[in-house]
């Protein structure tokens, strides 16, 4: 029995262990997006989700019909664009804003950050103003 016991814990020890490996392992990589494609959406944020892993904004286009398109834009982990210079209140619902993204390659209305541009002038990094695109538009590490 203290065998079984002992091996159990093993096991276990060895499940615990291996976890964050495979997790880490099986998050997405960064092939939805078109690396070497470029949108420009100027319009107003709507939400800013700063969350694990990934944070999100969510800004509203204006379109020549006067409707409004929502556009979906990750900005990457909060603890990588802390060291961009990001904080957490950096982006708020009303600002008016220029963004330039890397497109989904689906043609959703999603991407990843290059830039944030605000009216004032700043500017805020997203993750993939510092990636750079083979041919095929895939990031090139």
């Amino acid at each position: 029995m203290r065998l079984r016991f002992g091996a159990l814990h093993a096991l276990a020890a060895c499940a615990f262990i291996l976890t964050p490996t495979v997790t880490a392992w099986a998050h997405h990589s960064t092939a939805e997006f078109n690396y070497a494609g470029t949108v420009i959406l100027k319009g107003k944020i709507k939400e800013m989700q700063w969350t694990n892993p990934h944070s999100y904004v969510q800004i509203l286009v204006p379109q020549p019909d006067g409707s409004l398109q929502q556009w979906g834009i990750e900005i990457g982990a909060p603890a990588i664009n802390v060291n961009m210079g990001w904080r957490k209140t950096s982006v708020k619902p009303g600002d008016e804003v220029t963004l330039n993204v890397a497109p989904a390659r689906d043609g959703r209305r999603f991407g990843t950050l290059r830039t944030l541009t605000f009216a004032d002038g700043r500017v805020l990094n997203g993750v993939a103003a510092r990636i750079k695109a083979n041919r095929d538009g895939y990031a090139a590490f």
